[in-house]
């Protein structure tokens, strides 16, 4: 199995589809490379797709202290594994946990990326953001990790998606947590939510020069559109998208899969000029 032994302290599981230029694929809070798998098949036909465990997820290393993860250093642990590949360059698309992963890469490791895309994204974790995620992590406080998805369901699905697509809804609570054979664990979560919580990049994001598109959805409860709007205005030249209807949620990635993809990947190519 594809694992890197990263000089940042880890051993990351990844693994690489298609062919073609580079697209490193960052997922957010608690998720694995698997929960990318929609975007894999739309992708991989044009790029060569790199999707991995972030520090604490699936089969990669998870450290115990949750103070011991930041933002910072899941994008240090990104660029490792770039270096580990003998990637030079790659376009870059992180989603919320993800997408603020991919702001450290493109800061800290300008040289890395050709573009950025940064879907649920936001700068800072002000005082309704950082209370938000501890609704989500008081479920794991107490080891109850059923609890857990249905509560963050709550935060990033859409009613329509809950209420109208029951077997949906329980394909990506299956595939995320009970018939995952590399669920979620408490350290990783809890790591996450710390990274989650302490994130900051404004005053920096100034400094990001690679051609980025910032995506959000008009009913993303959990990282509303503002926060994606403040990123905009930070980074020169960035252009911003909103997914508009009733599946446009913090997870329009899997709810509305097909426009998602479309949309993204027609952005990538019209950039890569294929």
């Amino acid at each position: 199995m594809p694992f890197a032994s990263l000089p940042t302290g880890i051993d990351l599981y990844y693994q690489v589809e298609g062919s073609g230029y580079p697209l490193l694929l960052i997922m957010g809070t608690g998720a694995d490379h698997s929960t990318w798998a929609g975007q894999v098949e739309a992708y991989r036909d044009h790029y060569t797709v790199i999707t991995y465990d972030a520090r604490g997820t699936g089969q990669t290393t998870r450290p115990s202290d949750p103070t011991s993860y930041s933002m910072r250093l899941l994008g240090d642990d990104a660029a490792a594994l770039l270096d580990h590949l003998g990637i030079e360059r790659a376009h870059v698309s992180g989603l919320s946990l993800g997408s603020a992963t991919a702001q450290e890469l493109a800061i800290n490791h300008p040289e890395k990326v050709a573009s950025l895309q940064l879907h649920c994204t936001w700068g800072f974790s002000d005082e309704w953001f950082i209370r938000m995620i501890d609704t989500n992590e008081l479920p794991v406080l107490n080891d109850d990790y059923p609890m857990y998805i249905r509560t963050a369901l709550l935060w990033v699905a859409s009613p329509h998606f809950i209420n109208h697509r029951p077997k949906d809804l329980a394909a990506f609570e299956s595939g995320f947590l009970f018939d995952n054979p590399h669920p979620p664990s408490r350290e990783g979560m809890l790591g996450h939510f710390h990274a989650d919580k302490t994130h900051d990049t404004l005053d920096r994001l100034h400094r990001i020069k690679a051609p980025t598109l910032i995506t959000s959805g008009e009913v993303d409860w959990q990282v509303p559109t503002h926060y994606g709007l403040e990123v905009q205005k930070r980074i020169p030249g960035a252009t911003m998208h909103v997914f508009t209807g009733p599946s446009s949620s913090h997870i329009a990635f899997y709810e509305m899969a097909e426009e998602w993809n479309a949309f993204t990947l027609g952005w990538l190519n019209r950039l890569s000029g294929v």
